[in-house]
C-alpha cells in the first residue's frame, strides 16, 4: 500500500494529470507500473517498435537521436515530472530517438492500450496531451535551429540556462546545476566535440560566469549566461 500512495502523489503532482477524479487517479494507478530504474538503464532504443508512454517521477532520463553519419544528438533531458515517448505513440511508426536512463529514479510505465483507455474516458486528457506534444515538437525544432545559427559559445550558454530552470539549486557560489554530465554530454546537446565543450567551459569560467564543482556546474552569473546567449 506505501508504494501505492507514493506512485498516486507522484502521478497527482503531474501538470497533465492535476485536474483528475478520484476515480480517474484510480484508473491510472491501475494501468501503470511503477519501477526504479538506475543510472545507464535503456528505456527504448531508435528503431524499435516500443509503444509504451512513460512517466518519470523523479531522476533525469536524455532522449537522444543517432544522426545518418552516426553521431549521437542529446534532443532533451527529462526532470522528473515529464512525460515521454508520446512520438511514436502518436504516430504509427518506429521510435525515432533512444531514451537512457542519467539518474537513479523512478518511473511509471503506461501500455499503449491502456493510455488509449485513458483518453477516451477522462475528459480533457486527449487535448493536454496534444498541447504537450506540440510544445515538445516546437522545443525540437528551435533546438534545431538554434544548431544552424548560432556559435558554440551561445548554444552552450542557452543549455546551461534552460538545464538551470529544470535542475537548479541555490548554492553560495550562484547557482548550482544539480546533474553530472560529461563534457561529451554537452558536446551531444550542442552538436561540438568535447574538446571544443572543455575549452569553451573553461573561457566560461576565465570569465566569472561559472565555475566547477566536482562533477558539477555552478553558474556565477546568470545575467552574463543571458549576454552571452542572446549576442
Amino acid at each position: 500500500m506505501a508504494q501505492n500512495r507514493t506512485k498516486l502523489w507522484y502521478l497527482k503532482n503531474l501538470d497533465i494529470f492535476s485536474h483528475l477524479r478520484d476515480e480517474e487517479y484510480r484508473m491510472l494507478d491501475k494501468y501503470s507500473q511503477m519501477k526504479e530504474v538506475r543510472k545507464g538503464d535503456m528505456l527504448y532504443l531508435q528503431g524499435s517498435s516500443d509503444k509504451n508512454i512513460y512517466i518519470l517521477k523523479k531522476g533525469a532520463v536524455k532522449i537522444t537521436k543517432l544522426t545518418p553519419q552516426g553521431k549521437e544528438i542529446i534532443l532533451d533531458i527529462c526532470k522528473g515530472g515529464t512525460i515521454f515517448g508520446e512520438m511514436a505513440y502518436m504516430e504509427s511508426i518506429e521510435r525515432d530517438e533512444s531514451a537512457e536512463v542519467i539518474e537513479d529514479g523512478l518511473i511509471c510505465v503506461m501500455k499503449k492500450e491502456d493510455f488509449d483507455r485513458m483518453l477516451q474516458m477522462v475528459p480533457g486528457l486527449s487535448i493536454r496531451l496534444t498541447k504537450m506534444i506540440g510544445l515538445r515538437r516546437w522545443k525540437i525544432e528551435n533546438k534545431i535551429l538554434d544548431l544552424l545559427y548560432s556559435t558554440v559559445e551561445q548554444r552552450l550558454a542557452r543549455t546551461l540556462l534552460n538545464l538551470l530552470d529544470d535542475f537548479g539549486l541555490p548554492h553560495e557560489k550562484g547557482y548550482l546545476i544539480k546533474l553530472k554530465l560529461k563534457h561529451s554530454d554537452y558536446a551531444d546537446l550542442i552538436a561540438s566535440t568535447r574538446e571544443t565543450v572543455t575549452a569553451t567551459l573553461n573561457k566560461m569560467k576565465r570569465d566569472g560566469l561559472i565555475d566547477v564543482e566536482g562533477k558539477y556546474i555552478v553558474v556565477s552569473s546568470i545575467e552574463g549566461l543571458r549576454k552571452v546567449a542572446a549576442a
